[in-house]
Formats: C-alpha cells, structure tokens, sequence
C-alpha cells in the first residue's frame, strides 16, 4: 500500500513538473511551454517573484492587498520597493527610481510624446541633388531614471526638450542639435543647414550638381577627361547658365595706383572711387572669387573715352589662362555682357577670376608710370 502511494505522488509531481495537470492555471500551454526556468517553474511566461497572482508558484495568489516580494505574500514592500496600485487593480512593490510605470511617485506613469502635426521632412526639397534621406523624427520609448520620466531613441535619433526624438542630420527644424532651425529656403543636410540644392561637403555647403570636387555628391572628384560636374556628372564641357556670376569678392591683388578699390562686384559702368582699381606695372593684376560656375566669357567696365584709362589684360580661370581681353581704343560703359569689351572661350569651370595688366594707356587716368590704366567693373558668364 505504502509502494502504491509512493508511486502514485512520484507521478503526481511528474505531472506537475510537465504542467499537464487538468485544472491547473497551466491547461492551456503546450508541452514546449513548461520548459523551466531558474527557479525551477512549470510557468515561465511569469514572474514568480513578482506576481501577485503566481507568487513563488504558479498556482499561489496573493490575498487582495498582499503584494509577492521575493516570491511570498506579504503585505508591504521591502526596500527600496514602494506598494503601489497596478493597472490591473492589484498591488506592486515598485522601484520609484526605475519605474515608467510608477516614476518617483505612484500615480506616474511615463508616456511617449506626442507628435501632434510634426512632419518627418528630412529631405531636400530640390530633386535634382542625389542626397535624400533621412528618418525624420519618432517619439521613442518611455522609461524612467532618477524618479523623473525621460524619452529613450532608437540609435540615430537624438531626445529634444519636446519629449520627441529627431534625426538632427536631416530634421529641418532641429538640425544638428535639437534648438537650432534652418530658415524657410534651407534644408538640412548631414546636419548642416544649406540652401536648396547644396549638400554639406568638407566643412561647407556646395552645389553637387556643378562642383567638379563634389559632382553628385560629397567627395566624386572629376577629373581626367571628364573634368566638369554638369547637372552632377562628370562631364567633357560645361554648360554656362548665360547670367552674370557672382565673383563678387575681391579675393586678392597686388595692383598700385592711385584708386584702391575693388571692381569685382559691378556688373555695369560706374566710375567712382568705390568700384576702381587702377594698375602702373605689367604684372600686376587683381582676382576676384564668391562663386564656382561655368563660364565661357569675361568681360570689363572702365572709363567712358577711347583713350583714357583703358589697356590690356591676361584673363585667367583659376590658374588656367583662357584668353587676352583689351580695352584699348573702346568706350566700355554699360554692361560687359554687350558693351564689347569681353572675350570668349570654350565653357569651363572657374572658383576665380584673374586679370593681369600686360599693358595700356600711359599717363592719362592717374598720371602713373609706365602705364596707367584701370577697371572699374568684372563679369563672367
């Protein structure tokens, strides 16, 4: 008789071990389900040592009020665990510190942000730049660190004070860091504000689609005999856009005379003191920058007479001599572009333009020696 029972508890536990008893909180799990865990449970998809409703067993309920600590029943929480009420209704020993279900009080629960009317925008309005992407922004996961509620982002994405999480690389109201916008006609690219059309490249905002350092993108050198980016391919020739270009910086210059300013940025005839550099050697010579283009002119104001002032000049692109352009004889007020003191030449792309007296009018527009003569205005196009 005594065999006979033993064998019988012997299976009893078998079966409990396995989770197969009929009526157990168990019935429904298959025989995969009862794998054990470290504690040794029939019943891993709960937490012995938490829940109320299996507490150290799987078949143990907490009475109404007890919460489980350490897998018993009890009736406070141990510390640093504070007793709050779940969600359910029932009790929970919570770590006020860690919890987004109950962050530095009970009653606190922490949620994602809102996004509200936020768009993802993270792209480059102008189609015809090749970059365009970006993740836009999300509102991340809710969790808990020293008793306050804070947003955890997935990687690439950056927390803001708004509780969102942005892709500051691309996002065009939180552009490398969360408080910095770009304005209305920008774009933010690799967390750089540029203008449309641009891409952030070694440290500045270029065109991609005429740079022939950044032809298409950052970094696509053209070269050899493809040496020009014409709408972001490297390309045997250039194609000027047929309007003025802004060199309008005064980069460099080694000229003397008697005027000292700058003609770079002037684009029609305007004889002042503001916009006049006038030259005394061959040799000396004035560069003007601002942009990088195709160009296939280039084209200067002066003085109003045909024999004041006026001379020769070598015209470079960059370090590269694309022609000779003189002025003397020539009346050239108005607009370079039709006044007939300009040059031409096979489409190429510049980042400067030189021009270097080699020679002209003596002793007429400043009294200099051996030539005097000037500018007063530079356009390329």
């Amino acid at each position: 008789m005594r065999r006979a029972l033993a064998i019988g508890l012997l299976a009893l536990a078998s079966a409990c071990a396995t989770g197969l008893i009929a009526g157990s909180d168990d019935d429904a799990s298959s025989p995969g389900d009862a794998t054990l865990k470290g504690d040794g449970s029939a019943c891993p998809q709960y937490d012995l040592q938490t829940d109320p409703q299996h507490c150290g067993s799987c078949t143990n309920a907490c009475a109404s009020g007890e919460v489980c600590s350490t897998g018993s029943c009890k009736s406070s929480c141990e510390s640093p665990t504070t007793k709050c009420t779940a969600s359910d209704g029932g009790v929970v020993c919570a770590t006020l510190a860690s919890d987004p279900n109950h962050c530095g009080q009970c009653t606190t629960t922490c949620t994602a942000a809102d996004g509200g009317g936020l768009a993802p925008g993270p792209n480059n309005p102008d189609a015809g730049v090749v970059y365009d992407s970006g993740a836009g922004w999300t509102t991340g996961s809710p969790g808990c660190d020293a008793s306050t509620c804070e947003v955890t982002c997935p990687p690439g994405f950056t927390a803001c004070t708004d509780g969102v999480c942005y892709d500051t690389q691309n996002h065009h109201d939180h552009c490398g860091t969360c408080s910095t916008a770009c304005t209305g006609q920008q774009w933010c690219n690799r967390g750089n504000c540029c203008a449309l059309g641009q891409e952030y490249c070694g440290g500045s905002c270029v065109d991609v689609l005429s740079n022939d350092a950044n032809c298409g993108s950052c970094g696509n050198a053209c070269g050899g005999n493809t040496p020009n980016c014409v709408n972001g391919t490297c390309s045997a020739t250039c194609t000027p856009s047929g309007s003025r270009v802004a060199y309008n910086t005064l980069q460099s210059k080694n000229a003397t005379g008697c005027f000292t300013t700058s003609p770079c940025a002037i684009s029609t005839y305007q004889w002042n003191a503001n916009n006049i550099q006038s030259f005394y050697n061959a040799g000396e010579y004035i560069v003007c920058s601002g942009a990088t283009a195709c160009i296939s002119h280039v084209g200067v104001n002066n003085w109003a007479t045909t024999t004041e002032c006026q001379g020769t000049w070598d015209v470079y692109c960059d370090s590269t001599k694309v022609g000779s352009l003189s002025t003397m004889g020539k009346s050239c007020t108005g607009s370079p572009m039709s006044n007939g003191c300009s040059i031409s030449f096979n489409p190429v792309t510049c980042s400067t333009i030189k021009l270097e007296l080699t020679g002209g009018d003596t002793s007429n527009c400043c009294n200099g020696s051996p030539y005097d003569t000037s500018l007063s205005g530079v356009t390329a196009w």
